[in-house]
């Protein structure tokens, strides 16, 4: 009999540790849940949903910020361009003037223009004449004048390919003759036995000191008594925009 009685209270004690066991089991897993659904969003879907919309709106801010910008750099080189247009048209005028000469605007370089030539917006109408000539920046000669209509003119380039132009070797009494290349290139021959340098200036034979081109390089062969200069034009034709005539 006793023994009966100890097996049913080992029988109890386990029944009742496998329940109470249960019951903290079910606690902690409650706690946890609860825990981890205090620290994550209520919901993930309409968290990131924000988040993406917070993106995309900051990402159409900033181009449309850029956007702005690019056209408040264009407006002031837009306003620049048309200050230097009215001052050099204040400055020269349309009007012909022997010492300050006529202002013209290329509208067709050698590059889209035929054998070497450009097309001026200003022709007889302005005073310009036949065998006038063509300077850029005021002190670059580029060609002569060849033909005149009333309301343009064409420009001959000394570089028209196989013009020659005499010409002086600035700071000597060397003179020169260039024979054209084309876009504003030209070819000098001269005895070798002359010393030139690379980066001389080859100026037109006049009063005053205009320039023609300067020395890109010197070609020598020592079978050959002359040596070539190879000369350029000091401006870039293609994008030169204006010119004076006189």
């Amino acid at each position: 009999m006793s023994q009966f009685r100890n097996n049913k209270n080992n029988y109890f004690f386990i029944i009742t540790a496998f329940v109470v066991s249960v019951v903290l089991l079910y606690f902690i897993f409650s706690w946890i849940t609860k825990f981890k659904t205090a620290i994550m969003p209520v919901n993930s879907d309409s968290a990131s949903l924000a988040f993406e919309s917070k993106q995309s709106l900051i990402k159409k801010v900033v181009s449309l910020q850029t956007t702005l910008d690019k056209q408040n750099a264009s407006l002031v080189a837009l306003s620049s361009l048309e200050k230097e247009n009215e001052n050099l048209k204040a400055q020269l005028g349309r009007s012909f003037d022997k010492d300050t000469g006529v202002l013209a605007r290329v509208i067709f370089t050698p590059n889209r223009s035929l054998y070497d030539t450009m097309i001026l917006d200003a022709g007889s109408d302005e005073g310009i004449e036949q065998d006038q000539i063509v300077y850029a920046f005021g002190d670059t000669a580029l060609g002569t004048i060849s033909d005149v209509q009333n309301k343009s003119s064409t420009v001959l380039l000394y570089s028209s390919p196989n013009r020659e132009t005499v010409g002086n070797i600035t700071g000597s009494n060397i003179a020169v003759t260039l024979i054209g290349r084309g876009a504003g290139e030209y070819e000098v021959r001269m005895p070798r036995d002359i010393s030139f340098e690379q980066g001389g200036i080859i100026s037109a034979q006049s009063l005053e000191v205009h320039t023609l081109a300067t020395i890109q390089k010197i070609v020598t062969d020592p079978r050959d008594p002359f040596q070539r200069l190879l000369a350029k034009a000091p401006v870039n034709l293609q994008t030169l925009k204006w010119v004076i005539v006189k």
